[in-house]
């Protein structure tokens, strides 16, 4: 009998040429997080959050290892801003 097949989530990581030539990071979604649908109000695009999680990457000096923190703090500052804290 044959093995199962193991398949990990994983969180693609690339980058995108710019118009100045140089490559530019491209915020993607954390494997490990969910989106949490919320009756409470409108919820961000993933386009939104991935564009905050870019900005907050840039601020914070372009470190790696912070994917996941960046975006979930793209979603909460977006959720606040949505709710009109």
């Amino acid at each position: 009998m044959a093995q199962p097949k193991i398949v990990r989530n994983t969180v693609p990581t690339g980058s995108v040429n710019s118009p100045s030539g140089g490559a530019t990071a491209v915020a993607t979604r954390p494997a490990a997080t969910k989106s949490v649908s919320s009756t409470r109000g409108p919820q961000p695009t993933h386009e939104q959050v991935s564009k905050r999680a870019h900005e907050i990457w840039v601020k914070r000096g372009s470190k790696g290892g912070q994917e996941e923190k960046n975006w979930l703090e793209a979603e909460a500052q977006l959720r606040a801003e949505m709710a009109g804290r």
